[in-house]
């Protein structure tokens, strides 16, 4: 209805067939989805030339941004997405969220091959999409560290950013359906969050095997794991009645109606236009024809991991000789620009084949933990994720053929510390940039993810789990020394979560300063997963909404 494929008639019958519910009542959501559309076909044909403010990207950061900026304010906001309306029924389906990767909601970048993972160029999904990664992704909530947050405070030099503010920030903007703790959950706010729902048998089995050997289980993924590093238990989902609650629903969705509001869909940024040393306005493509649009006050790019950069670098903004050899004039010499790429490993996989099928359960992924490997580190540095179905990369998918009734269970790296690079392939925007992510380069991440790979074997091997274990399909026994480290590389797949080519800093290297603007360029800021100096331990969507939240405070500050 939003896209215009049907009517408010067809709406309701097609609601009513299907015994649709929702709070409030059916009609009253077509009322709602009547008056986003016309508000924003209406604002689309007479599309201003001015706005006080231009977000570049409705991930979740943007949306997180746009929906609080103007809820609170009476700014003209515009906010430019390349990709579609959130409404495919992939995106609506949690269940059949990784049918999206590769699709047109999918900006399809693959890494480089690298010798760190045998030779193997890793996709890097992002999403292309109203919602962005919040419309694509497994719907995990899982919220920073109390020592990531930290560290960002002390490298940007803010205490702002610290653990204890960011925390209060998730209080407010959550709606937990969980069991109450007024320390570390919020109730009332627009982001729906619950514990997995009605899980299988399989995945309470798995935390028995946590028990059994020694890995903490915790009530919540959302409370003191937090501050110890450590805790296994059923996922935070953003699900409510089998739905996904992306950060559009969340935030964007209730003020579009508004009249200082317009989203335009299917428009791609090409840069940032820049006057002397200030940010005046952006061009884009708005039905097939470049358009250059002002703002008053201030542009801010939420394009994600990989669009960030690309749009800085095409707007003069990065490292002086690369850009001159693509042929772009510097503006900025900012050689920071598009370094230090982080994301985490996911390892695919350990496989085991079950006795019989499952119809698999939310986002067939609803069990998962973190671990430090050693009590002196600062974080965890391995996590594990039980997935309901073969995952597997292409090399052990085609090496170990697991059986359709296999499942995984998939040792992470999410501290990592090799970091990869963006950079232009050309000056052409409609270009992808290349993505260089040297997966595995430093040493302890090859060990880090061998120690994952042998927890997550544990956990599946354990007593509590034989009743859906008929055997061990992928690597089907103890591996070490290179055979080990050859599986680990060859199982290497992402999290998708790139993280960190804009980093921000108080130092004079760093890309953005605490107030997220960006250095030598005025009214200019970022607020999105680039900004992060070191990429946190966990899932980056609430983080990239604790970013959009506090550019929003700054921002009306």
């Amino acid at each position: 209805m939003i896209t215009g494929r049907i009517n408010r008639r067809r709406f309701l019958q097609a609601a009513a067939a299907t015994g649709f519910v929702i709070a409030g009542g059916i009609e009253a959501l077509a009322d709602e989805l009547d008056a986003i559309r016309a508000n924003q076909d209406k604002r689309r044909a007479s599309l201003a030339r001015v706005y006080d403010y231009i977000i570049v990207g409705a991930g979740s950061a943007g949306c997180s941004l746009a929906g609080t900026l103007a809820k609170e304010t009476s700014a003209r906001i515009l906010v430019v997405e390349a990709g579609d309306w959130d409404t495919a029924p992939s995106v609506q389906d949690p269940r059949l969220w990784f049918t999206n990767l590769g699709t047109e909601r999918d900006w399809g970048d693959i890494s480089v091959p690298s010798a760190s993972v045998n030779n193997r160029g890793i996709p890097e999904h992002t999403g292309r999409v109203v919602g962005g990664g919040s419309s694509i992704n497994a719907t995990i909530w899982s919220r920073p560290f109390k020592a990531d947050l930290d560290h960002w405070a002390d490298v940007s030099g803010d205490p702002a950013w610290n653990y204890e503010n960011g925390l209060e920030i998730f209080k407010r903007v959550e709606n937990w359906q969980g069991k109450p703790n007024a320390k570390y959950r919020g109730t009332g706010g627009p982001v729906w969050v619950q514990p997995a729902a009605d899980p299988l048998p399989l995945a309470m089995k798995a935390l028995d095997g946590c028990r059994e050997v020694g890995l903490p289980v915790v009530d919540d993924l959302n409370g003191d794991r937090e501050e110890t590093g450590n805790g296994f238990g059923l996922m935070n989902q953003i699900i409510k009645d089998g739905r996904r609650q992306n950060m559009a629903r969340a935030f964007l969705y209730p003020v579009l109606a508004q009249d200082n509001v317009t989203l335009l869909v299917n428009t791609p940024v090409n840069r940032v236009v820049i006057e002397g040393d200030r940010a005046v306005g952006i061009e884009c493509i708005v039905d097939g024809k470049p358009v250059t649009i002002s703002a008053d006050r201030e542009i801010v790019l939420s394009a994600g991991g990989f669009n960030t950069p690309k749009i800085l670098m095409l707007s003069g903004i990065g490292d002086e000789a690369g850009l001159k050899a693509v042929g772009i004039a510097p503006i900025v010499n900012s050689p920071e620009v598009g370094k230090n790429v982080q994301d985490h490993i996911l390892h695919g996989g350990c496989l085991f084949e079950a006795p019989e099928a499952f119809e698999y359960r939310n986002s067939a992924a609803n069990v998962s933990g973190y671990y430090k490997t050693d009590s002196s580190l600062e974080l965890p540095d391995v996590s594990i994720v039980q997935i309901e179905l073969p995952y597997a990369s292409e090399v052990i998918g085609k090496k170990y053929a697991p059986p359709p009734t296999s499942w995984a269970l998939c040792g992470g790296l999410v501290a990592p510390k090799s970091r990869g690079t963006v950079r232009l392939r050309s000056n052409d925007p409609t270009d992808r940039p290349i993505v260089d992510m040297q997966f595995l380069s430093h040493p302890d991440d090859v060990k880090a993810l061998s120690r994952s790979v042998e927890i997550a074997r544990s956990i599946a091997n354990s007593k509590a789990m034989k009743d859906f274990v008929v055997r061990e399909v992928a690597p089907g026994k103890k591996l070490e020394g290179e055979d080990l480290i050859d599986f680990v590389r060859d199982g290497a797949t992402t999290y998708f979560h790139s993280a960190g080519a804009c980093r921000m800093g108080k130092d004079n290297k760093a890309v953005v300063d605490s107030k997220l603007r960006v250095n030598g360029v005025r009214n200019l800021r970022i607020a999105d997963s680039t900004i992060m100096p070191r990429i946190v331990a966990v899932p980056t969507m609430p983080a990239c909404v604790l970013i959009g939240q506090k550019m929003a405070m700054i921002l009306k500050a």
